[in-house]
């Protein structure tokens, strides 16, 4: 039957571009994920070299360039044993 079969045709035509559709949706999803990821990275490693320079200057104590550059305190302390630099 005609009807059917055009009926059936148009109905499979919808799920095949609504599975297209989800295809797109998950991709697009995990671009969005990885360019997120890559950004966070990015501050990460500039929050770092921040506190490299602070460490290097040598003005500040280790809690102060902590609270400055918005990392924790360990973190400070690995680079400065690092760079052996000691505590102001």
């Amino acid at each position: 039957n005609k009807a059917e079969s055009d009926f059936t045709r148009r109905l499979d035509d919808m799920v095949k571009t609504q599975k297209k559709i989800e295809e797109l949706k998950q991709t697009y999803l995990s671009w969005s994920l990885h360019d997120s990821d890559m950004r966070h990275e990015g501050m990460k490693e500039a929050k770092l070299e921040n506190a490299r320079n602070l460490l290097v200057m040598n003005v500040l104590t280790h809690e102060q360039i902590a609270q400055a550059v918005g990392l924790p305190l360990e973190t400070i302390e690995g680079l400065a044993k690092e760079l052996k630099i000691a505590q102001v």
